[in-house]
């Protein structure tokens, strides 16, 4: 071979390692990106997974706070945290009108007396904590968060043709810290909406018929003691399944009625009646699940019961409920809620009230009451004091069929309605 026609092979050869090299590295390449566009796509399906559960989490979150908050009953500020401002209220009247006598819940509108959409509260989740917003009418107006911590939530309430039942809406956003709420002009990275339906467990299920209820003896000796009920559907002060000796009572009964039948004794039905019956009877529940609801506040009187029990009532926004363990003894003057805000006193013992004493709800003890002092307490409501009642003080007794029904309709815990909760 010449020396041209080897210099010749040689080019020959070397092009064809350089194609066979380039279509190596093209394929290396191609490769390369076809790895990396699979990585990117399970980074992205990863992050999207992030920002959704966070998003549901935030809407999860969202219904249990509004359910917290349901039954914290305690006057809250715009920021949704407890408040000694006269003025607030709880964030169960803030948002929901409860109907007296139908017990019908409706929520709020954002803007009052007007047809427009309900009233919403709000919380997002900053840095290291959440800011939370709970006006009284308008939007809520939450704080900036950064974005790479922010997750939000919006809860909204609808109202159902059940009486005591109300359903709660939550919107949960992960990013934009207010991309949950209408109109704010941003955009969340992902959104979860769950749906459920709030049920009330009421303080109070059967108001008593009566004034004063006992299953044993009214002993009033010569006092002087007030006891009426003008409620034309009852009518009756005073049902006892033992004797009534109160020969010097005052008797009030309903416009039209006999004051002979305002009193009844010997009433065998009520005698023999098991306590825990009489008391599912008024609370529609067994003792022990009524003093496990979340709204009620639990007393040892072995410490200090006077301010305890005051503390309670203070604390309370909507009327509270208060279960003493062991024997309750009050001295007057004193004054046990309000016809706004009245007082539902379970005790697991006798009562002993001294004096100027009054009462507006109701109270039922396991054991007796007994009223001494000579100066008059009042109640305004009912009392069931088990085991009987006796004293000589002269306290006022009066039915009062709005006071309890307030206790029937507002007070108690609202819980997740079982079967209500979907997601969409």
């Amino acid at each position: 071979m010449t020396a041209t026609a080897r210099a010749l092979a040689h080019r020959q050869r070397g092009a064809a390692a350089l194609v066979v090299t380039v279509l190596l590295l093209l394929a290396m390449a191609l490769a390369v990106a076809l790895a990396n566009r699979d990585l990117l796509f399970e980074q992205r399906s990863a992050s999207n997974g992030v920002r959704a559960t966070q998003a549901f989490e935030a809407a999860e979150a969202g219904l249990e706070w509004a359910a917290a908050q349901l039954n914290a009953n305690r006057s809250i500020g715009a920021d949704c945290t407890p408040t000694a401002d006269a003025a607030a209220t709880s964030f169960r009247m803030r948002y929901l009108a409860i109907a007296p006598g139908t017990g019908l819940v409706t929520p709020r509108s954002a803007v009052p007396d007007r047809a427009s959409g309900p009233l919403q509260a709000a919380c997002v989740r900053g840095d290291d904590a959440w800011s939370c917003s709970c006006p009284s009418q308008g939007a809520p107006v939450l704080p900036a968060a950064s974005a790479a911590t922010a997750a939000s939530f919006v809860v909204a309430f609808e109202p159902t043709d059940v009486p005591g039942v109300v359903g709660v809406t939550a919107t949960g956003c992960s990013g934009a810290a207010m991309a949950c709420l209408d109109g704010s002009g941003t955009r969340a990275d992902a959104t979860a909406t769950v749906h459920a339906a709030l049920g009330l467990i009421g303080g109070l299920r059967t108001p008593p018929a009566a004034t004063l209820t006992t299953r044993g003896d009214v002993e009033a000796g010569n006092a002087a003691i007030g006891l009426a009920n003008a409620d034309p559907r009852t009518g009756v002060a005073v049902d006892a399944g033992g004797a009534i000796v109160a020969p010097q009572a005052r008797l009030g009964a309903a416009p039209g009625a006999s004051i002979a039948d305002a009193m009844i004794d010997h009433d065998a039905a009520l005698s023999t009646l098991d306590a825990s019956r009489l008391f599912a009877a008024l609370f529609g529940v067994d003792p022990p699940a009524w003093r496990g609801q979340s709204a009620v506040r639990h007393i040892d009187c072995r410490v200090d019961c006077r301010s305890a029990v005051v503390a309670a009532l203070d604390d309370a926004a909507d009327g509270a409920l208060i279960h003493v363990d062991g024997d309750l003894t009050l001295s007057g003057p004193l004054t046990l809620g309000s016809t706004t805000r009245p007082a539902l006193i379970v005790v697991d013992g006798n009562v002993g009230f001294d004096g100027a004493v009054a009462l507006t709800g109701l109270l039922h003890a396991t054991g007796a009451l007994a009223w001494t002092g000579a100066a008059g307490g009042s109640v305004r409501g009912a009392l069931v004091p088990q085991a009987g009642y006796r004293g000589d003080a002269s306290p006022d007794l009066a039915y009062d069929a709005a006071v309890l029904d307030l206790l029937r309709v507002r007070a108690g815990s609202f819980a997740r309605v079982p079967g209500s909760w979907r997601d969409h």
